[in-house]
């Protein structure tokens, strides 16, 4: 976060009223406005650097710098004229006479001039003075090599680059170069690299190294204020919003309907409890599965979208039926889907997939299950998966998002396909049952916990490929593996979760003083959300040292395994199941306790954030339900009076 780099050169308006520019190769835009008119500059007073006064409500922020950094912004949003009068009427330039000389000398590819220039303008650190002579002398190296100067270059180098006595690696490099002069592209400058360009990407190099008292640093105000709004947005706990949603017209804070509150959902399938859920990498699918020995693909169901308004569309000639408007049959392919629109009498705009049998098929209207307009967005049965004989105890996605791994407990993982529900594969070893699953990033292998304690990797054809033995993981295990594929994590005993190095043979282990249900890696892979049996979640970072960072409390657990997420936007929330039938949400950063949300009747033992839409989050239940939450103005619509759509079942 912060400022960031600007695709434009540092100081691409430089305003020298010269002669020799008019007649310069170089005379071009960019040299309008290093620091306005330098003849008008050089017959103004320096600015004092000891100038005391002071402006804002706090006294905090030196009026010369600040008209400085003013100055620099509207030279590089275009605002010559305006930059040229600011300096005018204020008094202040925005660079001394001998910084805008020295830019522009840069420019010119003046070197000799510019190295005398540098040391006029009271650099007080001396390493400051001679890295920049450095880089100055290295630039007119590379060029003379390029314009094949040979001699030249080789003078520069030994006469000027190498007594300066510093950077010996690089001065090695350039006397390469001489040799083989094709060694310049790899030293910075390519052959399309030419005059102002080249020496443009120079200046805004060299501005880095130089303080930025002397040389204003580009974008410094766009820097500033990105910095401000980054901290309002992490100051502001209920900030789930996109940043370019921030205003700079007033303090940003976010109001607590920014966080998932409100059951817009509730999906009935399962016939006993529900242990486990995940929505899709894509945000587009939600994977449940149950003690009933089912698991289930749900489908966010959206339609056409245009101009902001949701559009229904359909390539069959309409419908005549009794209060909906549109006339016209047309022929069918057998099974074939179409998505069909009609006009209520009551003027609501309804739509539906229908499927047909059979050729110049009519449907009676009264056959048709229509959704409402407002129902865009909901959550609807694609796939339920049976075939497990035991409970399934959790799911894992494929990095596609094709492909769904589902774990019985104790028993097999099957492997199925998301388009038509197709069992693909059942993995099993006989007399070892297998307790946890996920894929590896490529999707060319999967990983399973096994109630033998070992960890084994096998290819989707179920061959073995590889295998962890001894204390690796326990019977109630979650398992998961970093996007490089590297790492392997699991819990491997009551207190300890293993990180397994899978190519250095390294291991290492996050250890708690409580017995842990489950653990949740953050997106980015640098955290592990650690849920104990002591009614608390660890958050651990475990990039480099593994260190504990923050704490959660709140949510009750006594009996059961309840699982937690990360989620919202950059993933700054945490949510936990609870067996209070609460689902609770708390600031990732502050630890803060934000919301309980009621609406179970049974205890909650997961909850997963959708990804990509940071305001749905779904949450299973002992109840046999999953709960949809949305922000509070998602009015909860579960069965509509006039018959159309049944919400609850989860079907169209």
């Amino acid at each position: 976060m912060g400022g960031r780099e600007d695709a434009e050169p540092p100081s691409k308006r430089a305003k020298v009223p010269s002669e020799d520019l008019e007649n310069s190769p170089y005379n071009s835009s960019y040299t309008n406005s290093i620091s306005g008119s330098l003849g008008d500059s050089m017959a103004r007073p320096l600015y004092s650097q000891g100038d005391g006064e002071r402006i804002g409500s706090k006294g905090l922020i030196k009026k010369h710098e600040f008209v400085r950094i003013l100055t620099r912004a509207l030279y590089s949003l275009g605002y010559d004229r305006t930059g040229d009068l600011l300096q005018e009427e204020s008094g202040i330039q925005l660079h001394p006479s001998a910084v805008s000389l020295f830019m522009q000398q840069v420019l010119d590819g003046k070197w000799d001039e510019s190295l005398a220039t540098l040391h006029t303008m009271g650099l007080a650190d001396e390493s400051v003075a001679k890295s920049a002579s450095f880089l100055i002398l290295e630039q007119k190296f590379l060029e003379l090599l390029k314009d094949g100067k040979l001699m030249d270059a080789l003078g520069t180098l030994r006469n000027e680059i190498v007594p300066l006595s510093i950077n010996k690696g690089r001065v090695h490099e350039l006397a390469a170069s001489i040799i083989s002069p094709c060694q310049t592209v790899v030293l910075g400058l390519s052959s399309q690299d030419a005059g102002e360009n080249s020496r443009s990407r120079f200046l805004e190099n060299l501005q880095k190294l130089l303080p930025a008292a002397v040389m204003i640093p580009e974008r410094r105000l766009e820097h500033l204020v990105e910095q401000a709004l980054d901290m309002q947005r992490l100051n502001c706990v209920f900030h789930n919003t996109l940043d370019s949603e921030l205003s700079l017209l007033s303090d940003h804070q976010c109001g607590r309907n920014q966080i998932p509150s409100q059951t817009s959902q509730v999906l009935h399938v399962h016939e006993d409890e529900v242990w486990f859920l995940q929505f899709s990498h894509d945000g587009k699918y939600l994977a449940s599965s149950s003690k009933d020995r089912s698991a289930v693909i749900w489908e966010l169901w959206f339609a056409l979208a245009a101009d902001g308004c949701y559009c229904w569309i359909t390539l069959v000639f309409g419908l005549t039926a009794r209060g909906c408007y549109g006339v016209g049959f047309g022929d069918r392919m057998v099974g074939f889907p179409r998505l069909v629109a009609g006009l209520s009498s009551a003027g609501s705009l309804l739509a539906a997939v229908v499927w047909t049998w059979g050729r110049a098929s009519r449907m009676p209207f009264s056959t048709i299950c229509f959704r409402n307009v407002k129902d865009n967005g909901q959550v609807v049965l694609k796939h339920s998966l049976t075939g497990h004989q035991k409970p399934v105890l959790t799911v894992s996605w494929s990095s596609d998002d094709c492909q769904l791994l589902t774990c019985g407990l104790e028993e097999v993982i099957r492997r199925w396909d998301v388009s038509s529900g197709e069992c693909l594969y059942v993995y099993e070893r006989p007399g070892v049952g297998l307790v946890s699953c996920g894929w590896f990033p490529d999707g060319k292998g999967i990983v399973s916990g096994m109630t033998d304690k070992s960890i084994c990797l096998w290819d989707l054809d179920g061959r073995e490929l590889e295998c962890w033995k001894g204390q690796r993981t326990v019977n109630i295990s979650d398992m998961a593996i970093t996007d490089d594929g590297k790492r392997i994590i699991s819990i491997c005993k009551e207190t300890a979760i293993l990180l397994l190095d899978r190519e250095a043979k390294f291991e290492r282990l996050i250890e708690e003083e409580q017995v842990i249900t489950s653990f949740s890696l953050s997106k980015d892979n640098k955290f592990l959300l650690v849920t104990l049996i002591n009614q608390e979640i660890h958050l651990w970072s475990i990039e480099e040292e593994v260190k504990l960072v923050s704490k959660y409390k709140g949510h009750k657990r006594t009996r059961f395994v309840i699982r937690s997420c990360f989620g919202g936007f950059e993933q700054a929330f945490i949510a936990s199941g609870s067996e209070d039938s609460q689902v609770y949400i708390w600031h990732r950063g502050t630890g803060e306790l934000l919301s309980a949300l009621p609406g179970h009747s049974g205890a909650v033992n997961c909850v997963s954030w959708n990804p990509v839409n940071p305001h749905m989050l779904a949450s299973a239940s002992d109840d046999h339900t999953i709960r949809i939450w949305g922000l509070d103005d998602l009015k909860s619509v579960a069965t509509h009076s006039n018959g159309f759509f049944h919400q609850s079942n989860g079907r169209i």
